[in-house]
């Protein structure tokens, strides 16, 4: 009778085990399988500094063995390098993508070229800093990418953004570098700009359209260039984000969009995404409309735009009552909540046309 008790305990202790040994292995199946490389977008403002600390590094070039024709890039990696030790960043804006590594290996990229026959890879360095190598590609235009990580390689295809997304918008912040556009307050319009169009980036991350900015850092580029950046992704909209300001007056306040009036866009164009525009902010913070103004000759941004586009002045810096409510972080999201849902209404009424 004991002996049968005993067979029966190991018999069960042995089913355990092996129940046990399975939903390990699964666990570690699953958690392998989950491991995935971290996709970044342009850095944020905040990100800057500590992101492009990579440019005072010395630089080395990557080599490139032809690989099959329409084949796309592959990267090999060291052995030790897994999924999550890798991010990508796609600097769109310098039209480069950046791959960064968890570990030193520039001695491993001396040695393995990368294998591509891809024309729109136009050149590489490598870079070693606070044990990361960051892997630059300097792209021959905006492209997105797609990845695989297998057998040691990491895979890159590349597309156009408008052959993978079906709606772009492009935010413009106005100003940056040298140019702090107009201050009031203590507040300067560039570093306005830019947080508020970081904020409604974020707002709109989960909307099905797909947002980029013409600057995402304290640069300073031309109007002909933030121009030729929406032509260039096909952008459907662009909207350029502004502060005003009036010296003469300073009690003057309130919210005013522009457009381009000498370029029609038959159903849904310039002066109906300023209407939207409008509307909705002043909505979302209770302000005043000034009203819709026809862009005038030195706007070379929107005259030179030919999808529909309009800029929004969201407040006066020269006002003192506005200009601290443009100081005030919950002020600003609402703004920012008011230019994302009038990009989404937009599209709405743009496909409805």
């Amino acid at each position: 009778m004991e002996k049968v008790i005993q067979e029966k305990l190991f018999r069960t202790m042995l089913v355990c085990s092996i129940l046990l040994s399975a939903a390990a292995m699964t666990a570690m199946l699953y958690f392998s399988a989950t491991k995935t490389i971290v996709i970044a977008e342009e850095a944020a403002p905040e990100q800057i500094a500590a992101g492009d600390r990579h440019r005072n590094a010395e630089e080395n070039t990557l080599h490139f063995q032809e690989g099959a024709e329409n084949a796309g890039l592959r990267i090999p990696l060291p052995p030790e390098v897994r999924a999550d030790d890798i991010v990508i960043e796609n600097r769109y804006i310098e039209r480069s993508i950046h791959i960064i590594l968890s570990g030193r290996y520039g001695g491993f990229y001396k040695e393995h070229p990368l294998i591509s026959s891809d024309a729109r890879v136009k050149q590489g360095v490598f870079s070693e800093e606070n044990g990361m190598t960051r892997l630059k590609l300097q792209m021959t235009g905006i492209y997105e990418h797609q990845y695989m990580f297998e057998n040691g390689e990491l895979e890159l295809s590349f597309v156009r953004p408008q052959e993978l997304y079906d709606k772009i918008v492009v935010l413009d912040a106005a100003h940056g570098g040298i140019d702090s556009g107009n201050t009031g307050h203590g507040i300067k319009e560039k570093e306005l700009t830019l947080e508020l169009t970081e904020k409604i980036r974020s707002l709109m991350e989960e909307s099905g359209i797909r947002v980029y900015c013409t600057r995402t850092d304290d640069a300073g580029r031309s109007a002909e260039e933030r121009a030729a950046f929406a032509s260039e992704l096909h952008a459907d909209m662009l909207v350029s984000v502004r502060v005003g300001a009036d010296e003469a007056n300073d009690k003057v306040y309130g919210i005013q969009t522009f457009y381009n009036g000498t370029y029609f866009i038959p159903y849904f164009g310039n002066i109906e995404l300023a209407d939207i525009l409008e509307r909705s902010v002043v909505s979302a913070v209770s302000g005043k409309a000034n009203g819709l103004f026809e862009a005038d000759e030195q706007d070379i941004l929107l005259r030179s735009a030919q999808i529909p586009a309009a800029a929004i002045e969201v407040g006066y810096l020269t006002n003192e009552d506005e200009a601290e409510l443009l100081s005030m972080d919950a002020y600003k999201t609402k703004l920012a909540e008011g230019i994302a849902e009038a990009l989404r209404s937009a599209f709405e009424q743009k496909e409805q046309r």
